[in-house]
């Protein structure tokens, strides 16, 4: 399968799953919208289920390098701010994505190959950075890394599931204060 068809089938999975979730996409349907055989997709991946979980790990890492790069170097507290500015981006920018990997995370979280970095990952690094650096208060890591997630996730969800009118890039600036507030020993990351 080149590449291209490989694009092609795994946006058309993408948004199906988005759309309808993973039990309700059949091989046909992902095969239709790609415009390929669904004896091609089986080739490749023996069950819809195992193209969902591929989708996820290569969606799920791609993410994790995109949050790392968009937090770039200098002080922990606005590596944080930049994180939090892009993953709200990122949701806007791709909504299918975003929703597949919302809709996924439960059954396809624990298959993530161990040792490949998450996007829990990224932000647990540069929370630990921040207590070494002595620029985030000395606290739990864990514990404050997901106030972080949760404030991330949380409103993305609730854009998502259409509960969160505001659109997030509106939002990223006063929850990044918000949170910087409460975690950073100078506050709002300043």
């Amino acid at each position: 399968m080149s590449t291209d068809v490989r694009h092609k089938v795994r946006d058309a999975a993408i948004a199906l799953f988005a759309q309808k979730g993973v039990k309700a996409t059949t091989v046909r349907d992902i095969a239709r919208a790609a415009g390929v055989s669904e004896g091609a997709l089986y080739r490749h991946w023996p069950s819809k289920e195992e193209l969902a979980a591929d989708l996820f790990a290569a969606e799920y890492t791609a993410m994790s390098q995109s949050l790392r790069d968009a937090a770039g170097h200098g002080p922990a507290p606005e590596r944080l701010r930049r994180v939090i500015h892009h993953a709200f981006h990122l949701a806007e920018a791709a909504p299918d994505r975003t929703r597949f990997l919302l809709l996924s995370q439960h059954e396809s979280l624990p298959l993530v190959p161990q040792g490949q970095e998450t996007p829990v990952d990224v932000i647990c690094g540069i929370v630990a950075d921040g207590i070494a650096e002595g620029s985030i208060v000395p606290a739990d890591r864990d514990a404050l890394s997901h106030i972080v997630i949760g404030a991330i996730v949380l409103n993305v969800q609730s854009q998502v599931y259409g509960r969160q009118k505001a659109p997030l890039a509106t939002l990223a600036g006063p929850i990044a204060d918000a949170i910087l507030n409460g975690i950073s020993r100078t506050g709002a990351g300043q």
